[in-house]
């Protein structure tokens, strides 16, 4: 971020802010700037997270992630979820399957719709990798001050959500 675009950080603690000073257009400029950095980040903290990990790759925990939220409702649904395409998301899933993390049952009369679940040692597993993945990142939520925290994961969910349909 160059030294003006820091000028323009939102400030949570209610003081009006200089993003709120600027035009829309600048405004709507700083904010995709914000996005664009923002995902760069991510994807570059995505492959830090693999070390912490022996025993399954970061998107195998996203697929488990997106199975559990997602698997009653099909292999279509986890792949809407996680942004994969279905061939990707059924490749995933067999390894998944394979490995004894997941289960596939007949999910419609007609067999064409097959239902996703954890197992209980993908459950576990799953469980497991969250907490180290929480555990890595409690040094950011410890730099947070107590505003930050507050607003901090709907905020996050929030901007995941419009970057979603942004894009």
């Amino acid at each position: 971020m160059r030294n003006d675009e820091h000028a323009s950080t939102v400030q949570l603690n209610g003081v009006a802010s200089a993003a709120q000073m600027m035009s829309p257009e600048t405004a709507a400029e700083e904010f995709a700037d914000a996005v664009l950095v923002f995902l760069a980040a991510a994807r570059r903290t995505r492959g830090r997270l693999q070390p912490l990990f022996d025993d399954i790759t970061v998107p195998q925990l996203v697929l488990l992630d997106a199975v559990r939220a997602r698997g009653n409702d099909g292999v279509v649904a986890v792949a809407d979820h996680t942004g994969l395409t279905q061939p990707t998301v059924t490749r995933g899933v067999i390894t998944l399957e394979r490995d004894g993390l997941v289960q596939r049952t007949v999910g419609t009369p007609d067999g064409r719709v097959r239902v996703l679940a954890l197992t209980e040692r993908g459950e576990q597993l799953l469980a497991a990798k969250r907490s180290v993945v929480a555990g890595h990142l409690t040094t950011t939520w410890n730099r947070l001050d107590d505003v930050e925290r507050a607003v901090a994961a709907p905020l996050l969910r929030h901007l995941a959500d419009l970057v979603e349909h942004l894009l």
